[in-house]
């Protein structure tokens, strides 16, 4: 099981980021990106889509799961936006981010 670890925000704040690491025995980057955008809606990974949010209407996680895994690339970074979340995937984790728009 992975873990969610919330970003620092201004005290007294309700946490807008949420940081899910991957590889290794964590969950591959696809499912760290469903994992913290559910962290951040309040939901289990599996009721996502009863919030409105599909991942693979955004991107192809196998596509993302190949393009991040296995990288050694420190300046890896993919960024796009998922239902109302800016979510960037770096080769260690992925962070989702309430989007301010």
């Amino acid at each position: 099981m992975s873990s969610v670890t919330p970003e620092p925000n201004d005290p007294g704040s309700m946490s807008e980021t949420a940081r899910v690491r991957h590889g290794g025995s964590g969950p591959s980057p696809s499912l760290a990106v469903v994992e913290a955008i559910a962290a951040l809606a309040g939901v289990e990974p599996a009721d996502l889509s009863d919030e409105g949010v599909a991942l693979y209407e955004h991107v192809d996680p196998d596509a993302l799961n190949a393009l991040v895994s296995d990288r050694s690339d420190a300046d890896l970074d993919v960024s796009l936006t998922v239902a109302g979340y800016d979510v960037r995937v770096g080769p260690e984790s992925a962070v989702a981010r309430r989007s301010r728009d």
